[in-house]
């Protein structure tokens, strides 16, 4: 048969990209360029041009004649192979037009069209060899802008493991597929590839982070003193004026009215700042009377009132845009580096070179890692992946210890709602008490005993909220495609 150029398509745009189609299978392809853009010229597409109309078969003949009678009727011309046996069947159709006079022409006689021109085809029987030999090959180079090196060998692997392509090549420097396929199958690959290049849906994530670190301090209460003076009041008096004689009189000089009131002696020497050093001059407490008037020394008791609290946020607020089914990875904190080892050489001379540091740096903080799965009933899962990593403070052979806190979980809420997580960094409480042991628990006694209470808590929130941006795929299922007959 009289080979001709094939056809070549120029595929839609997949993932905002262009595909170009090179000349025919005969020729050899030529690589694109390095641009996205691809200017092609392409050849002419035979295509058959039958009278329209539905016609009714039913005929009893042998397959050799029975095949240029069918096709006669839409007015095209066929040329029968050899490979087509003389086998007498019978063909039943009713109303069909020319497309499924073909197609069940096909199936009941075991062969394949190939088109010469507009009204002329020619016939051979569906075999593997005849396929290769007669049916008409289209070499297409497709261009996939923005996919990964593993998504194009994917691209390469649709072909050759679904459509049979034996000869693809994937050339990732340029993002090219270029694939030689039969004609009957180029259209349905382009379709193929369309489809999956439609683009994951991509979502945009607001992340807020809220630290809240809350401190509280209270000093509440009664310090009594340990130890305590008991003395009998007039007998002190009497001592601490037979010893300050001297004063006495000078105060009874000036006021004569004071001789005999002991106490009001004692209290104008006490003012006047000549009396120092005892019991008198500071806080002291009275029980009795006459003679036996007793006084306890109060000195080194002190009364606590104290209130302290703090209350610091700190909020950062981040927008990630992700594809669908894609990692994303946030993270707050600081690199922190850790000597591991250090290498010390010795030269020619007599000192040597200084220490060579090996250092591991370390991501310090908050490791947030989501993957995020649209569903079908406009809902999404959150696939989270939370690390807090900080300094233990204490070092084994001069290196730091690390302490780890992770989170792992699934969250599945509706677009536009928001995922919660609080987390407790630190907390750290203390309780001193100071005072006589068990006063404090007699009822009515609770404030006779000093207590100094501390909260220091540290607390970590995180918000996540998902919204789309672009939705890759309506529908739930994709068009059912269906591929030639091989």
């Amino acid at each position: 048969m009289d080979k001709r150029r094939s056809v070549a398509f120029i595929l839609a745009a997949i993932v905002a990209g262009i595909c170009a189609h090179a000349q025919s299978a005969t020729e050899p392809t030529v690589a694109p360029p390095a641009m996205p853009t691809l200017s092609v010229k392409t050849a002419t597409p035979i295509v058959l041009e039958p009278l329209k109309g539905d016609h009714a078969f039913d005929m009893h003949a042998d397959e050799r004649k029975l095949i240029p009678q069918v096709l006669n009727t839409y007015g095209v011309q066929a040329t029968i192979d050899s490979s087509v046996i003389s086998r007498r069947i019978h063909f039943e159709a009713d109303e069909v037009d020319f497309a499924e006079a073909v197609d069940l022409l096909e199936l009941a006689t075991g062969t394949f069209v190939v088109p010469l021109d507009s009204l002329h085809v020619f016939v051979a029987a569906d075999t593997k060899e005849n396929r290769n030999k007669y049916q008409r090959y289209t070499t297409q180079t497709i261009y996939f802008p923005g996919l990964a090196n593993a998504e194009l060998a994917d691209m390469g692997n649709i072909a050759r493991n679904v459509f049979g392509a034996e000869r693809i090549a994937v050339d990732p420097s340029h993002g090219t597929v270029t694939v030689r396929t039969p004609e009957t199958d180029s259209e349905v690959l382009s379709e193929v590839y369309a489809e999956l290049g439609s683009g994951k849906s991509v979502l945009q994530l607001e992340v807020q982070l809220y630290e809240i670190d809350k401190t509280r301090a209270t000093n509440v209460g009664v310090i009594l003193p340990t130890s305590t003076t008991i003395f009998n009041v007039p007998s002190e008096v009497k001592s601490i004026l037979s010893n300050n004689a001297s004063l006495v009189d000078e105060i009874l000089a000036s006021d004569p009215a004071l001789a005999g009131n002991y106490e009001a002696i004692l209290a104008a020497l006490i003012a006047s700042g000549a009396l120092t050093g005892t019991v008198f001059n500071s806080p002291f407490a009275v029980f009795g009377g006459g003679l036996t008037e007793t006084g306890l020394d109060f000195s080194g008791v002190s009364v606590n009132m104290l209130l302290n609290s703090t209350d610091a946020r700190s909020l950062n607020q981040l927008e990630l845009r992700v594809l669908d089914q894609e990692d994303a990875t946030v993270r707050s904190g600081k690199r922190y580096p850790i000597l591991t080892s250090s290498l010390t050489s010795l030269g020619s001379s007599s000192s040597s070179s200084g220490a060579i540091p090996q250092v591991q740096y370390e991501d310090l903080g908050l490791t947030l890692k989501v993957r995020p799965h649209i569903g079908l009933a406009n809902d999404v899962s959150l696939n989270l992946d939370l690390k807090l990593s900080s300094l233990e403070g204490v070092s084994l052979n001069g290196i730091p210890i690390l302490t780890n806190r992770e989170y792992t979980g699934v969250v599945s809420l509706r677009l536009g709602d928001s995922a919660l997580i609080v987390s407790d960094l630190s907390k750290q409480e203390s309780l001193e008490l100071t005072g006589v042991p068990g006063l404090g628990d007699i009822p009515g006694l609770n404030g006779a005993t000093d207590r100094q209470d501390t909260k220091d808590i540290m607390e970590l929130a995180i918000m996540i909220t998902p919204h789309v941006v672009r939705q890759g795929h309506q529908e739930t299922v994709g068009p059912m495609l269906f591929l030639p007959r091989h």
